[in-house]
């Protein structure tokens, strides 16, 4: 009798190892298959470093406060900031990139599913960083270059087997993604700024003095070239958005950086304005996210909304933005 309930006990490990080995199978197969419809790569320490100083034209557009901010030091170099950048890009090990693998593979799915038809991209290049100097944000693009934060991806990567953990991690790479392809494909940028009320000019608009002294520069937003119409003072007044510090880093505390979006006038007056300042803010922007620095985080956040969750997946305070979004990809 002893030996029978040995016997089926290892029966019974023998089929659940079976089962946990194909399900493993089944798993490699189709991320192996579908990782690869959002064409994407992983650079080394080295090369990440490389592509991180090769954004001249980001870096070209720092104000001293910018850096000093950014290195919580007054008096901070240029020089300074790009070694201090260099040194945060790490490698990435086997099992981040398998998991990133899985979850673009998640998202490559559910497009198919959903018939959803994107513009392309150039290939997207994955490079990991301490991310000190950005702030500590969970990551950041430059052109198609992807940053995502050391801690983070080595979190979610070992704590994925968890059922739903990876939601945040998900939101992350479809808003990161937005920004890729929205560079590649201005078409695509204009419509959907559009759905927040935003018109895509010609040009840039240059940032006037008074705002460029406290200028934050946002490595997502390349561009200050979209503007709508804010009331403010009861008046009419067509702006466009800046992110700026509240003060000069040697008036604030070394852990302060208390930041606010202006509202620039496209006029060229040398004046900004505040949200408080507006009667229609969330009227233009909508209220699905607190997001809005710019047009273009805002559309990433409610591109990531429609991608992952879909028109009836959350509960929107401005569903017609996330109706817009899908009506725009739809086959």
């Amino acid at each position: 009798m002893r030996n029978n309930k040995k016997k089926s006990l290892k029966r019974v490990f023998q089929i659940i190892a079976i089962v946990i080995a194909a399900w493993i199978a089944v798993n490699l197969c189709i991320t192996a298959v579908f990782t690869q419809k959002i064409p994407h790569r992983y650079a080394s320490a080295e090369e990440g470093k490389e592509l991180l100083l090769s954004n001249t034209e980001y870096y070209s557009g720092f104000t001293q406060n910018d850096i000093e901010f950014r290195l919580k030091k007054t008096g901070a170099t240029m020089d300074e900031l790009l070694q201090t950048s260099a040194e945060e890009i790490r490698d990435y090990n086997l099992i981040e990139k398998y998991f990133i693998d899985h979850e673009i593979a998640k998202m490559a799915i559910r497009l198919a599913w959903n018939g959803y038809e994107l513009p392309e991209t150039e290939k997207i290049v994955f490079i990991k960083s301490d991310m000190s100097v950005e702030m500590g944000n969970s990551g950041y693009t430059h052109g198609t270059q992807i940053y995502l934060s050391s801690g983070f991806v080595t979190i979610y990567s070992f704590m994925s087997i968890i059922p739903g953990f990876s939601k945040f991690f998900d939101e992350l790479l479809w808003h990161e993604y937005f920004h890729c392809l929205s560079r590649c494909n201005p078409e695509f940028r204009a419509k959907m700024y559009s759905l927040i009320h935003f018109t895509v000019a010609d040009s840039d608009f240059a940032l006037p003095p008074s705002v460029m002294e406290r200028y934050f520069s946002n490595p997502d937003v390349e561009h200050h070239d979209a503007y709508t119409t804010f009331v403010i003072d009861g008046k009419e007044t067509d702006c466009f958005t800046a992110w700026i510090t509240t003060a000069d880093y040697a008036q604030v505390q070394p852990e302060d950086s208390d930041t606010i979006v202006a509202l620039v006038p496209i006029d060229g007056s040398d004046i900004y304005y505040t949200r408080e300042q507006t009667s229609n803010f969330d009227e233009v922007f909508g209220t699905n996210t607190r997001y809005v620095l710019d047009p273009e985080e805002c559309m990433a956040d409610n591109f990531a909304y429609a991608m992952l969750y879909g028109i009836k997946g959350k509960d929107y305070p401005n569903p017609e933005i996330i109706q817009g979004v899908i009506d725009a990809v739809k086959r």
